[in-house]
């Protein structure tokens, strides 16, 4: 086992630095709004890469007869990475998703707590021993802060990816346009590496290995999500650099909204594929805020279900009268650009398949 582990370690160290190259040498787009990007891609690479080299390099230097004290060292060391690992992750991740939150005060504090707690373990243990009360009461406290800060994070993402996707229907037609799914599931990856640390502490040295071997899965995979993200910004740049406000809508602007909203909804203009409040707001002459806060408040409804219930409709008077048209032509006619993507809308819409909803209703 420990010729195992010693050699997932070596692996690990050389596919870490592979990746702080990857992530430090492959060019992104130019562009202003990807500052907050470029900022946490330095913190990605050089942060994580430093941290998980500083544990193999002391993993390795360590004998394979390894003294308590050798375990004790092996535990803060665990507890310290873990704990300043789980929020540079979590940063990142959720700058992507909100290009405002990255701030390099709460970084820093983030990675200084960790490091005041694993210094005092350390001097506790050196100046008196792992049976110490003095010892196990700071040996508790810092197991205590390093789970406080693993549900923290994942906590604070989930909170901001609601709010992402909330503005993510609000400005698209298309979920398609979501391409940051994959976010959701690094996060619980990496939450699960934290878990999987944490438990490390009361078993066996070898269940380090389990853990070696998910860091070598875990890195590369969202290092190269990580670049890609960049390809896909222009996309999704108004959802992640805007933090949309309500704007309060009074009486004689709904008034005047509905009559202009109105019309553009008898011209179908809705059936125009891949649209966004972007467009739908230029074409109105009005601002996305405005538009948003309108359909929110008046339709009771966001973007998204706005336009698909408009197209919907529109696809079940088509249904009916075109009864030999394919049920292809007629989604794509309506303004969906995937099939799967209108039957889905439809059957959650009407409760039935588009199929069969037209079967039933020819009879």
């Amino acid at each position: 086992m420990a010729e195992i582990y010693y050699l997932l370690t070596w692996g690990t160290f050389w596919l870490m630095l592979l990746c702080f190259v990857f992530l430090l040498t492959v060019s992104v787009p130019r562009r202003d709004d990807l500052r907050s990007y470029k900022r946490v891609r330095l913190l990605l690479a050089w942060g994580v890469f430093f941290l998980m080299t500083l544990v193999n390099l002391t993993e390795l230097s360590m004998s394979d007869s390894r003294t308590n004290d050798d375990i004790w060292y092996t535990r803060l060391m665990t507890l310290w990475i873990g704990a300043c690992v789980a929020p540079v992750f979590s940063i990142v991740n959720i700058t992507l998703i909100n290009s405002h939150f990255f701030s390099w005060r709460s970084l820093v504090r983030d990675l200084v707590i960790p490091l005041v707690l694993v210094a005092g373990n350390v001097f506790l243990f050196e100046i008196f021993s792992a049976k110490s009360l003095a010892f196990l009461f700071a040996y508790v406290v810092f197991i205590v802060y390093y789970v406080f800060v693993v549900v923290a994070y994942t906590v604070i993402f989930l909170r901001n990816y609601r709010q992402y996707s909330i503005r993510l229907n609000n400005y698209f037609s298309e979920p398609g346009s979501n391409l940051l799914k994959w976010t959701v599931t690094t996060q619980f990856l990496a939450t699960s590496s934290g878990i999987m640390a944490f438990v490390s502490l009361f078993m066996p040295h070898g269940w380090l290995c389990v853990f070696a071997l998910f860091l070598n899965i875990l890195y590369p995979y969202y290092a190269i999500r990580f670049i890609n993200y960049a390809f896909q910004f222009p996309v999704i740049a108004p959802v992640v650099e805007e933090v949309m406000e309500e704007e309060p809508v009074v009486r004689d602007s709904v008034l005047m909204l509905e009559d202009i909203v109105g019309e553009w909804e008898k011209d179908k203009r809705y059936l125009q594929p891949e649209l966004n409040i972007e467009m739908v707001a230029h074409e109105l002459s009005t601002n996305r805020t405005y538009l948003s806060s309108y359909i929110n408040t008046c339709k009771n409804k966001n973007f998204k279900e706005w336009i698909s219930d408009l197209r919907i409709a529109e696809a079940q008077r088509l249904l009916l009268s075109e009864p030999k048209t394919p049920i292809n032509e007629i989604g794509e006619r309506v303004g969906f650009s995937d099939k799967g993507n209108f039957s889905t809308r439809f059957s959650k819409s009407v409760g039935m398949s588009p199929s069969l909803w037209r079967k039933t209703h020819l009879k």
